[in-house]
């Protein structure tokens, strides 16, 4: 397979703005900061190198479920593929390379974070969490302990 995968890890510099098309498919954007930084070892002096600014794209229930999750300043963690697109603007031919996420989540090494799975309309509908404890087969699953879901509000959460 033919593909220009790209991790970059940063932080979210505005909350992402879920949208829907006519379709009813949703789209999510946002920016992350990425900047690199290390301690000069002759001063002890943290330095911070240049902010490179990156455009991500996500569609779908990738979207819906950082619409929920993150927010600015959040550490990211992105992969996916960079993308080049030319456009006119003013009369004048623009370029811009942007990220289509494939996948989003949190940086864990700058943050704790908790999860929970979602059940939307769109999604098949999964079985009921197990609430009267774990059973043989659960615990072959390496489900421990269910009773710290929640759910949000009119959604249902599924183990």
């Amino acid at each position: 397979m033919n593909s220009n995968t790209i991790t970059i890890a940063g932080n979210l510099v505005k909350d992402p703005v879920l949208k829907y098309l006519p379709s009813g498919k949703a789209v999510i954007n946002f920016a992350v900061a990425c900047n690199r930084r290390w301690q000069d070892k002759a001063s002890q002096e943290w330095v911070e190198g240049e902010t490179t600014y990156f455009k991500v794209e996500c569609w779908d229930v990738l979207a819906e479920n950082i619409s929920e999750s993150l927010r600015k300043g959040d550490p990211v963690i992105v992969v996916g593929r960079m993308t080049y697109r030319t456009y006119e603007q003013d009369g004048k031919t623009r370029e811009a390379w942007e990220l289509k996420a494939d996948t989003v989540g949190p940086d864990l090494r700058r943050r704790a974070a908790s999860l929970r799975r979602v059940l939307r309309s769109s999604q098949p509908a999964e079985q009921p969490p197990n609430l009267d404890g774990p059973t043989d087969d659960d615990e072959d699953a390496g489900v421990e302990d269910v009773d710290h879901l929640t759910s949000a509000p009119g959604l249902a959460v599924a183990s």
